[in-house]
């Protein structure tokens, strides 16, 4: 097992401790403890089984990745941003003249799966056309 691989168990499970932490001691300061414990379980446990994942694929001797892949990655990171930085763009211009009260937190959510979903996307496009 590589350290990248260690690096990544690691922190999978250091996250999901983390997740754990704010539903047993259910800090003050933190608005929706069961949301906030519960996203860093599911990223802990995420990042654990995708570990996983790559781990049995490279003891079985299969290429996960290679200069295509990050290829494909880049394109993909790069066309996100892009969208990103527009989308952001009309939402601050609008937000600026509308007289909205308008909290963050639905905001960056929205943002977030945006954001998940454009990168997913655009990488299926782009390795469905290479």
């Amino acid at each position: 097992m590589q350290t990248k691989d260690k690096s990544m168990l690691v922190t999978g499970f250091f996250i999901t401790l983390i997740g754990i932490g704010i539903h047993i001691f259910e800090p003050g300061w933190i608005i929706n403890t069961s949301g906030t414990g519960g996203a860093f379980i599911g990223a802990g446990i995420a990042i654990i089984l995708i570990s996983i994942h790559s781990i049995r694929l490279k003891n079985k001797g299969t290429i996960v990745e290679d200069e295509r892949t990050f290829h494909i990655a880049e394109r993909a990171s790069h066309k996100t941003l892009t969208i990103l930085i527009i989308l952001e763009g009309i939402l601050m211009a609008f937000l600026g003249v509308a007289a909205f009260d308008v909290q963050a937190y639905p905001v960056v959510s929205l943002l977030f799966v945006i954001t998940v979903l454009t990168y997913v996307g655009f990488y299926y496009w782009y390795n469905r056309q290479t």
